[in-house]
């Protein structure tokens, strides 16, 4: 397996804290409608018409939206990450629900990242 050099994780690092901060401008934005009464009232009539308490539509607004944002910007982050000029509809779909995931979802991510940069063992 062939060197990876200090150079390609800093730009991997830059590249995720970027989406980062759009994923937590999303996730801000998103939040002052998902926190209004008239959204709750939605929910409420929604859990009615469903009979199902647990019919959330939040993350699939959250998806979409994202979705949207990076097709309209053509953010690919995969392609980004392996620099690459490409963008295609399954990585820009990827690279979207990776956006929805918010804050919760970036914690998720680093934590992850640091469990195993922790298992790898130098050889």
């Amino acid at each position: 397996m062939p060197e990876i050099s200090q150079e390609y994780w800093e730009n991997f690092l830059g590249i995720i804290i970027a989406f980062a901060v759009l994923a937590l401008i999303i996730e801000r934005a998103l939040y002052q409608i998902f926190d209004t009464r008239l959204w709750k009232r939605v929910e409420e009539i929604l859990n009615i018409q469903t009979g199902c308490e647990g019919f959330d539509l939040k993350p699939w607004i959250s998806s979409l939206v994202s979705i949207i944002v990076v097709y309209r910007l053509n953010l690919d982050m995969v392609a980004m990450i392996y620099n690459s000029d490409q963008s295609h509809n399954i990585t820009l779909i990827i690279t979207g629900l990776f956006l929805a995931g918010g804050s919760t979802g970036i914690y998720k991510f680093f934590k992850k990242a640091r469990d195993l940069k922790q298992n790898i063992k130098p050889i």
